[in-house]
């Protein structure tokens, strides 16, 4: 059975009467959500893709990632950049099944160059490959920490890329622990830019003790801007103090002289930020701390504000059961898979895409095909009117839905060509027997569309690549 705190319809109902508008005068401008990566600074957006599981110079489950420049004229698929253990200049060498190697990835300009660098996992370890007017050339490890309050452990390949003091620095932000590894007391690491291109140190280091300060034993972090003032701010999530608290979140708001607390919120693991309702706040979106046992699925929105999480708009719930989303809330779904947020429609306000993975057609043998649902923003917030959603059965998509193809694994919102009408990539890490693609859905008036769809993969010789798995945010 799902879970009952979703949204029923009447509480949906009771929901969008409540809503008031904030109290406090709010930006002219809709808050601008964290740009697409520049890595070779031609003023087009790139998109780097994972292949986690890709088998590099024979060696199988070795891991590479894609690099896709933008361009005038969209996105060059065709001529992507495949870096790995294997490319010159990165450290290290390939490895047997060492699946870690670029399972997750964000971009930002770390050493202040004026080209966006890629941050990948490297085993447990950090990775920066560096940007340039050429593309991403070479690559430095960072230091990861000895578990020191004046030097914290980053020990999960969770990390985000931000400004949080307001310098006009990039900072690095991510779960880190201090302490002996099976002791450890887990906080909020922070690493401060610039980064030195040859040893990959930061400028500075900081460790906050969440658990003690926040109530949050942080294991994951996400960083945007939910407050308007131009510093990135980051919501930190993880287990509670006791194991009765159950999962917890907060903001923690960036300044230039630290973190502030900025409220509780509804989320659990992973997210993405945008301004849902025009009202010149990112909004966050996320999964619910109960996640429910069936893995059916849902989504969490949090509204910001200037104190970080909204005092005047409550925060929501949603789910396939909920009036006027598609779908059907079955079992197993995992319904928000991946998220992101554009403005598909060009109105004014955040778009929610939802990637559903694990979603599967009627028929059985498309079971685990995936699928992609659209939830519009509005002047009030998140709106089911006009929610739609696509498979590779859908008009116009490439391909066809097919068991395991995990359609929707990874999700994200992307103007290559700069034409001022984004365009939804969507990864199927499953595709071709785990092969995997990547699928470029169009967008127009009524959003994300299958029209004028285009898919593409890395071509032969890398085995079950997982191609599409995630994309660089």
């Amino acid at each position: 059975m799902r879970s009952t705190t979703y949204l029923t319809a009447a509480a949906c109902a009771a929901a969008l009467l409540s809503v008031t508008a904030p109290a406090q005068a709010a930006p002219a401008e809709p808050a601008a959500a964290k740009a697409g990566a520049d890595f070779n600074g031609d003023g087009y957006p790139d998109l780097a893709i994972g292949a986690p599981s890709a088998k590099i110079d024979g060696i199988k489950r070795a891991g590479l990632v894609s690099i896709a420049y933008g361009s005038a004229e969209g996105l060059k698929h065709d001529k992507q950049q495949l870096v790995s253990r294997a490319t010159p200049g990165v450290p290290g060498e390939p490895r047997a099944n060492s699946y870690g190697w670029g399972i997750q990835a964000s971009h930002g300009d770390l050493d202040g160059d004026g080209y966006d660098d890629l941050l990948i996992s490297d085993g447990p370890g950090m990775l920066v490959l560096w940007g340039g007017k050429d593309g991403i050339s070479g690559g430095t490890e960072v230091p990861t920490g000895e578990g020191t309050t004046q030097s914290p452990a980053f020990r999960q390949a969770w990390q985000r890329i931000g400004d949080v003091n307001g310098d006009g620095k990039a900072d690095i932000v991510g779960a880190a622990q201090v302490g002996p590894q099976t002791q450890a007391d887990w906080g909020l690491g922070t690493l401060y830019g610039p980064f030195d291109r040859g040893t990959g140190k930061p400028a500075s280091v900081q460790f906050r003790d969440t658990t003690a300060e926040d109530g949050v034993a942080a294991s994951s972090a996400q960083v945007g801007d939910m407050t308007g003032d131009g510093i990135d701010d980051v919501v930190t999530m993880g287990s509670g103090r006791t194991p009765s608290d159950g999962y917890q979140a907060v903001v923690l708001k960036g300044t230039r002289d630290g973190y502030v607390p900025g409220g509780k919120l509804d989320a659990r693991h992973g997210g993405t930020f945008g301004d849902l309702n025009g009202d010149g706040y990112q909004d966050f979106v996320g999964t619910p701390q109960d996640y429910d046992t069936n893995n059916s699925g849902g989504i969490s929105v949090t509204y910001g504000g200037p104190d970080g999480v909204s005092k005047t708009l409550p925060g929501r719930r949603y789910d396939q059961d909920t009036p006027g989303v598609p779908g059907v809330d079955e079992k197993g779904d995992r319904w928000g898979t991946d998220l992101a947020v554009g403005d598909l429609d060009k109105d004014g306000y955040g778009d929610i895409v939802v990637g559903a993975s694990w979603e599967s057609a009627t028929d059985p043998a498309t079971a685990v095909s995936g699928s992609v649902t659209m939830l519009r923003g509005s002047k009030t917030g998140v709106t089911t009117e006009g929610a739609k959603v696509l498979t590779q059965n859908s008009k116009g998509v490439p391909s066809t839905s097919e068991k395991s193809d995990h359609f929707g694994e990874a999700v994200t919102v992307l103007d290559a060509d700069k034409s001022g009408r984004p365009e939804v990539y969507v990864g199927g890490m499953g595709e071709d027997t785990f092969v995997g693609r990547t699928w470029q859905l169009q967008t127009d008036a009524g959003g994300v569309t299958g029209t004028g769809a285009k898919s593409f993969n890395l071509g032969g010789g890398y085995g079950s690549a997982h191609f599409g798995e995630y994309f660089a945010k």
